[in-house]
């Protein structure tokens, strides 16, 4: 019994990080403010991939949208001292792989702050193959990717926030 509880836990480990240091699957969308979209992107920053796969996983994803939005997302023209994602410069998205999204595309923009618009993309990858691509365990929880300039994935978190998950991603990018 002991051998196999081992064997599990290897298991374990070894899927949970699985997705560090290998290249994030490519995949294209559109932001809601209807901008053409490939990510990773290629410009020379760490990127910063928030995803959900299921409408149950959105209320674990509202607790992190504040402290994300401090990190990461530039307000205004990025240039106030104040705006801790001007030091960071990292390109930020999120994406909901939400089945029914296209569909309500619409109420979705009409519910969201439009300062967030170009942050959403709506992709035009399916579901299950990013699912698989990322080898996504658990559809209730939101995931958190921080890639490196070349697409690689250097971190990554899921789940309940805390400050620990999110020190990692702030670590990550520094």
């Amino acid at each position: 019994m002991k051998n196999y509880l081992i064997i599990a836990f290897t298991i374990l480990v070894l899927g949970l990080s699985a997705q560090k240091n290998q290249i994030f699957p490519r995949f294209e969308g559109i932001t809601l403010d209807d901008k053409a979209m490939v990510i990773p992107a290629k410009n020379g920053k760490f990127t910063i991939v928030g995803m959900v796969f299921k409408r149950s996983a959105e209320k674990e994803l509202k607790k992190w949208l504040n402290p994300l939005y401090n990190a990461f997302m530039v307000k205004g023209d990025g240039k106030s001292n104040f705006d801790v994602a001007a030091i960071y410069d990292v390109n930020f998205y999120f994406v909901p792989l939400i089945s029914g999204l296209k569909k309500a595309k619409e109420d979705f923009k009409n519910g969201t702050d439009k300062e967030f618009w170009k942050y959403i993309v709506d992709s035009e990858t399916p579901i299950k193959q990013m699912e698989n691509n990322l080898k996504i365990t658990n559809l209730e929880d939101p995931y958190f990717y921080v890639l490196d300039k070349d697409g690689k994935i250097v971190e990554w978190v899921s789940g309940d926030f805390s400050e620990a998950k999110m020190s990692k991603l702030e670590d990550a990018v520094e």
